[in-house]
């Protein structure tokens, strides 16, 4: 699915998640049962403690068909984004002003992606971009992670490692709930349990992750907006 750029670079992560399709086809016979909520902090290298970027993040997905991500409030720009996937329709919402932009994904692939590393569209199309919001122990064990030694928690865990290219991903596992609470990537590599000089740190923190029973009516078409139809 291919869209014209936004006139503003906040909604930049969630262009990049309509963007981006993965190479099969999908069948919808079954609505899904349950769906992953997940609420994501992002911090790092050149995403300052007081910027919008650093702001949460709530995520839903069910299946490859339902995604959705609201964003804050930004009043600087006057946006109050939210992104509703339907495959194949989706809606970028500014509740700021009550209006929205409807995309018909025209196929041949029908998969809504949440890429947890979208800095830009190059990363988000990268390999790196194939780890996603409601997938990220699945994406880490398909790829050969390793499990590495955990520094003391209050809780069990477990930690793994894996490299690609030149960077390397770790996630923390709380085993009792099966779920990531802490993912990082070092950009350019770890030199002696550092980051490789000129290497960039990102962490995704995750404040929630649970699995929910599925509610059709967040991946709804939007009501009270305006929507415009995408050329």
């Amino acid at each position: 699915m291919q869209l014209p750029r936004c006139p503003t670079p906040l909604f930049l992560g969630l262009f990049i998640a309509l963007s981006v399709v993965i190479p099969c086809t999908s069948s919808y016979a079954e609505t899904p049962s349950k769906m992953i909520h997940a609420i994501v902090q992002m911090s790092g290298t050149d995403i300052s403690t007081d910027s919008f970027f650093a702001k949460p993040k709530i995520f839903w997905r069910a299946s490859n068909q339902y995604c959705r991500v609201d964003e804050e409030p930004d009043p600087k720009n006057g946006i109050h984004g939210r992104l509703i996937m339907n495959e194949p329709d989706a809606w970028l919402i500014n509740s700021a002003d009550n209006t929205a932009k409807h995309v018909l994904d025209r196929g041949p692939t029908f998969n809504c992606k949440l890429p947890i590393f979208a800095m830009d569209e190059q990363m988000a199309t990268s390999k790196i971009g194939e780890l996603e919001i409601g997938r990220e122990l699945d994406f880490f064990h398909a790829n050969g992670a390793k499990l590495i030694e955990c520094p003391k928690l209050q809780f069990e865990a477990n930690c793994y490692e894996l490299g690609i290219a030149d960077s390397v991903l770790r996630l923390v596992e709380r085993v009792e709930i099966h779920a990531p609470i802490l993912i990082g990537l070092a950009q350019g590599g770890l030199a002696q349990g550092g980051l490789a000089q000129g290497g960039k740190l990102y962490q995704a923190r995750y404040l929630l992750w649970e699995e929910a029973p599925f509610k059709a009516d967040l991946f709804a078409q939007p009501t009270g907006v305006k929507i415009e139809e995408s050329k």
